[in-house]
């Protein structure tokens, strides 16, 4: 079942209209209909609101049980997200994460994007710089990485980063569990 068909699904189940859905995620019932259709895709944020209202995990609405887990997935078929309010951008480097332990990403920073803000949650984070200058802050430590380097923290600690160099940051970062 595509994205789309589960979040009408669940709204029916749930025996909200368009319109109650929409004022819960804050957004038009238009928008919510045309996501419905797939004639829109939302935003990360959009997502998360969508899959709180509707009392399910973002992760099950992203994936499609009628596929099979994928050993291989090449460029083309990543799922592509983009987070909202930045330009940064990230590919999922497995075909679905409703089963997974980890949420592998390869994330593409432009120059002077940032994480908008510190952020916390449960799990850790790898990451590995491919390309650019990342200024990563965890607690209290902060550094300047650079290709070839690496990072791993505890998602419970703030964190923060931002590119300080002039090309476009390109990593390897895994997230586990997944957030999304």
């Amino acid at each position: 079942m595509e994205m789309s068909e589960k979040i009408k699904a669940q709204r029916k189940k749930k025996g909200l209209t368009l319109k109650a859905l929409a004022e819960k995620v804050g957004c038009t019932d238009a928008y919510i209909s045309q996501i419905e259709t797939g004639k829109a895709m939302p935003s990360i944020s959009i997502l998360k609101k969508l899959a709180e209202s509707l009392d399910i995990e973002v992760k099950d609405l992203l994936s499609d049980e009628k596929q099979q887990d994928k050993i291989f997935l090449t460029k083309n078929e990543r799922t592509q997200i983009i987070y909202p309010g930045s330009h940064i951008k990230a590919e999922l480097l497995v075909s679905k994460i409703s089963n997974k332990m980890m949420e592998p990403l390869y994330k593409i920073v432009p120059v002077g994007c940032d994480s908008q803000g510190e952020h916390r949650h449960n799990g850790e984070e790898f990451g590995y710089i491919l390309k650019g200058k990342l200024e990563l802050r965890v607690g209290g430590q902060s550094a300047v990485l650079e290709a070839g380097d690496s990072f791993y923290f505890s998602s419970l600690l703030p964190h923060y980063y931002k590119n300080v160099g002039d090309v476009d940051v390109e990593t390897i970062w895994v997230v586990a569990p997944p957030v999304l």
